[in-house]
């Protein structure tokens, strides 16, 4: 089909001929023959008057729905009662549309290859998406016993009476009718046309005797062959986006156009939008979204291709309606929609859970959902009910990472490096068990009692600590270090949240008039937020080299190419009040990481590597190109990955992390900001001698990760986040 240079490929396209032309029953050319001397069947069956019911205005107007064996319809205007569809009523008419009733169980009778089979032909002959009326019309054939061959060949008469519509001619050579087929089916024309082995190849199979027909079937199974061929898999997607959109036309909405010439003009035009990217040109043409009449159908995925729009299904705020929203936004917007795996929603308690099943594990392990309120609370305030400790599991036990000031962790005295030997009269051992785990993380102010053991100590202390609402310091140390005659800025910064912005700010102004030459940005425990903010400072770091330059490029999914073409980051030269930034105008910075420093973070590091060095002092970073943009749906915020980034040199493939250049494990023993401090020792050194310090520096490196047991206490800390408004000046 494509390149048949490789005789294991000639030999799998016979395979598919033969199989075509076997597997219906009887001989192919007997079929053909058949097919030969009937009449050419209509391209659509028009419906009889009598089973017709009429709506004034356009089919977008209304809404369908399905109850028993019967329907009802709803002017969304407002202008007529909601009205019954009598039991014999098999198509709704409207000003631009005729929807067909019985579409949906007609193709149901069908297997999924079938259906898409039959589809498939349309594409192939005409470059078109069937009209349900005509698709109907099919179905009754393939029913009634005729086989794959024999549509194929009626489709090869059907296409020599329209020459100028589909290219095809009976007086054709082979050598033509096989580019045409490229040019209609495989999108081959100008530089990716078929080359002469090519024609040469499917010419041999005509003057062998296959029916022109099935020859076209045959060119379809082997095209989708190439999925994930580098070079031609474009074609695969071209295929599988056209049958997808055909699906929706006119089998879940059931669509046909009001006449004959505009059921073939219009239906080629919507086939003829559609790319190997995107088919959002081709749904605007169709001009009908949402309100999905027939939804137990399949695309090329062999999943639902659309399942009503997020926005009609939301704030219904039943168990069953809100699992209804949530698979509708995530057909909708999730980055990877067409690898979901259906499950049956009745299997799952709650929308949450719904959510979870359906979420991609092999390629996501972010998406999250969330109480609306807490969340919004935090990226907008800080605000966050807790003692103000950050905790980790360290040396066999429970350690304190930091403590937020004035929190109550502070005003108990607990610094980092603190173990926690028990809470509430129990022993912690590893991992905390789960009633501990919910008296450390408490979600609403109550007391516990804890045993401290302060780092360096030998024995414990009592401390009782009564939970409140904590605001973040996002910039939680900075300070301008002299080391050997230089004057070096560091900060440690933990949050990407609306309230970072003044600090970050603040902070690079001091630097800059305290004339620092070398920046070490502490990010070890950034787990991201919103980006916008990691805009900011990276331009402040970087200042007028990256002026007028893309910071970041979002790509979403192939149903919003639009969105992907809106967005796109320049590195910011105010803040969000429209104030200049200050600028370091630096040629490097130094960057602490962790497993810890994600998604936005991750962006700085990105982002700023096309134009200034940047030199990564730690652990490998957690490996999150991806960001989300919170959706709320009856006050719960769901986050699916809805994007992936890239920088301006469109490097954004760093799912494993980025890789640190000088490998220095973290170490609870020193207080942040402490020269002698591990990972900042590393940095102060790599600043007086450009190379990283000799083997042997590192301590223990902290124990792996337990998905099991080390739980995080608030996952929406650890992303990337789109902040509506914000994002784009």
């Amino acid at each position: 089909m494509l390149s048949f240079k490789q005789s294991s490929k000639n030999l799998f396209a016979l395979s598919a001929v033969s199989l075509i032309l076997t597997a219906c029953g009887g001989g192919s050319n007997q079929d053909a023959r058949q097919a030969a001397v009937s009449p050419a069947p209509p391209m659509q069956a028009a419906p009889a008057s009598d089973d017709v019911m009429s709506f004034v205005n356009k089919r977008q107007n209304y809404i369908i729905s399905r109850l028993g064996s019967t329907y009802v319809v709803v002017d969304m205007s407002g202008g007529a009662a909601p009205a019954s569809v009598p039991a014999n009523i098999k198509v709704l008419q409207f000003a631009d549309f005729r929807v067909n009733l019985t579409i949906g169980d007609k193709a149901k009778l069908l297997s999924t290859t079938a259906l898409n089979n039959l589809i498939d032909l349309y594409v192939a002959f005409f470059n078109r998406v069937p009209d349900a009326d005509g698709l109907s019309y099919w179905i009754d054939q393939v029913t009634a016993g005729m086989t794959e061959a024999q549509i194929a060949e009626s489709f090869y008469l059907v296409a020599l009476q329209s020459p100028a519509l589909t290219g095809y001619t009976s007086s054709m050579s082979n050598d033509d009718f096989i580019r045409i087929i490229y040019k209609n089916v495989l999108g081959r024309t100008g530089s990716t046309a078929p080359n002469a082995a090519e024609i040469d190849y499917w010419s041999s199979q005509l003057r062998n005797g296959v029916p022109k027909g099935s020859m076209v079937r045959a060119i379809l199974v082997s095209a989708r062959e190439y999925a994930n061929d580098a070079t031609w898999g474009w074609v695969t997607s071209l295929l599988n986006n056209k049958l997808d959109v055909a699906n929706y036309f006119a089998v879940q909405q059931g669509l046909s156009y009001l006449t004959l010439n505009d059921n073939i003009s219009k239906t080629v035009a919507i086939a003829s939008a559609v790319t190997s990217t995107s088919s959002s040109q081709a749904l605007d043409l169709i001009g009908v979204s949402g309100n999905t009449l027939n939804q137990n159908t399949s695309g090329s995925n062999g999943n639902n291709s659309n399942y009503g729009t997020p926005a009609s299904l939301a704030n219904i705020c039943t168990p069953n309606g809100e699992k209804d929203w949530v698979r509708a936004h995530l057909d909708d917007i999730y980055l990877w929609y067409r690898d979901i795996i259906n499950v049956p929603k009745e299997s799952y308690f709650n929308p949450q859970d719904y959510f979870q099943a359906l979420i991609v594990k092999s390629k996501d392990r972010f998406s999250f959902t969330d109480t609306q309120g807490s969340i919004d609370d935090y990226f907008q305030t800080g605000a966050d009910v807790s003692f103000g400790f950050s905790l980790t599991r360290d040396s066999g036990g429970i350690r304190v990472r930091y403590v937020q000031p004035g929190s109550p962790a502070d005003q108990a005295q607990i610094k980092r490096g603190a173990t926690l030997v028990s809470v509430d009269n129990s022993t912690i051992g590893t991992y905390l068990n789960d009633t501990q785990y919910n008296a450390v993380y408490p979600s609403k102010a109550e007391t516990h009692s804890f045993q401290i053991r302060d780092s360096g100590s030998f024995s414990n202390r009592a401390v009782t600590m009564t939970a409140t609402t904590v605001t973040t310091a996002p910039v939680l140390q900075n300070q301008v270090l002299n080391v050997n005659g230089k004057k070096i800025g560091y900060m440690v910064f933990t949050d990407h949240i609306r309230t970072a912005e003044a600090p970050l700010v603040k902070t690079i102004t001091e630097f800059k008039q305290a004339g620092v030459s070398e920046l070490v940005l502490d990010l070890r425990y950034n787990g991201g937020g919103y980006l916008y903010i990691a805009n900011e400072l990276s331009a402040m770091i970087a200042g007028s080299k990256v002026t007028d330059k893309i910071f970041e490029k979002l790509q979403f999914n192939d149903k919003h190419t639009d969105l992907t073409a809106d967005n796109i980051s320049y590195f910011y030269d105010t803040d969000s009040n429209n104030r200049p930034l200050p600028q370091l105008n630096l040629s490097r910075v130094f960057v602490l990481t962790g497993s810890n420093t994600c998604s936005a973070s991750e962006s700085i590091i990105n982002g700023l590597k096309p134009f200034m060095q940047v030199i990564l002092i730690g652990d490998t970073t957690c490996g999150k190109p991806y960001g989300f943009i919170q959706t709320n749906n009856c006050k719960t915020a769901y986050f699916a990955i809805q994007f992936a980034g890239v920088n301006a040199l469109n490097q954004g493939d760093f799912t494993n992390g980025f890789t640190p250049t000088c490998q220095v494990s973290d170490s609870l023993n020193y207080q942040l900001g402490d020269q002698s401090e591990p990972r900042l020792s590393a940095a102060l050194k790599y600043v007086s001698t450009g190379s990283c310090p000799a083997a042997g520096f590192n301590p223990a490196p902290p124990p792996a990760f337990d998905a099991l047991k080390d739980r995080e206490p608030r996952p929406w800390r650890n992303n990337k986040l789109l902040k509506v408004n914000a994002e784009f000046r």
